[in-house]
């Protein structure tokens, strides 16, 4: 035997019996630093914290819509939607949405905004003018 098969076969010999035994080795390190670091986690979390955000901002606009098609346009037809009315809209379309939007929904937007109140009367104003709009 020559140096060169010598040496191809040790190579083959450490490439088929070493060589799974580190790579199982570094897979098995790779998923316990994963779990350690709570990555899956913090994603499912932060993944039911935006699917809470956007119900609550779907039920914004539904309330805004609401108010807009039975009472705004009931007042714009009559011509008399003054701004007494509007301010009325604005408030009926806060109760409606309050009604709706999940007790779970408040919590969590009021953690990341810091006033709920504040973050729902900014997303009826918003509300507002992408229903006028359409």
């Amino acid at each position: 035997m020559e140096f060169s098969e010598v040496l191809n076969y040790c190579l083959y010999v450490i490439l088929t019996i070493i060589l799974p035994v580190v790579a199982k080795y570094v897979v098995d390190l790779i998923k316990t630093k994963i779990k350690e670091s709570n990555v899956i986690e913090e994603a499912t979390k932060n993944e039911n914290v935006s699917n809470l955000v956007k119900d609550a901002l779907s039920d914004v606009m539904d309330a805004v819509l609401y108010v807009n098609q039975t009472f705004v346009d009931t007042l714009k037809a009559k011509g008399e939607f003054t701004e007494s009315a509007w301010t009325e809209a604005k408030q009926k379309a806060y109760h409606a949405a309050l009604l709706t939007i999940s007790e779970e929904s408040k919590k969590t937007i009021e953690k990341i905004y810091g006033s709920f109140d504040k973050w729902l009367q900014l997303k009826i104003e918003s509300s507002v003018n992408m229903a006028k709009k359409q």
